[in-house]
């Protein structure tokens, strides 16, 4: 994530009021990247990985600055088409054809 999104500025300041260990400068060093936020936590804050992750993933959930994209599933199948596959059915065996001589003794 890029440091100029509109939100970034406002979940910097929640993080820093939340997390008084946290500086200004040590999340602009992160660049907002997400891994990088939550290794501050780690370090400057003493929290451990999951619960950091799970904390700033919280925090961060209300800016909508890590969304994922959204799967639209009528837009999946819009843009299948069908395809259909013909089968053709195998010639019958000849099973009353003598057998050969050599198979016979």
């Amino acid at each position: 994530m890029a440091t100029h999104l509109p939100g970034w500025t406002d979940l910097k300041r929640e993080l820093m009021e939340k997390w008084h260990e946290l500086k200004e400068r040590d999340l602009e060093e992160t660049r907002g990247n997400a891994q990088s936020i939550v290794d501050l936590l780690e370090k400057k804050v003493g929290l451990a990985m999951d619960e950091a992750s799970e904390k700033f993933a919280e925090i961060a959930s209300h800016y909508h600055l890590y969304d994922e994209p959204e799967e639209h599933p009528e837009d999946l199948t819009k843009d299948k088409k069908e395809r259909v596959l013909e089968l053709k059915p195998k010639k019958p065996a000849n099973r009353d054809r003598k057998p050969k001589d050599d198979f016979l003794a």
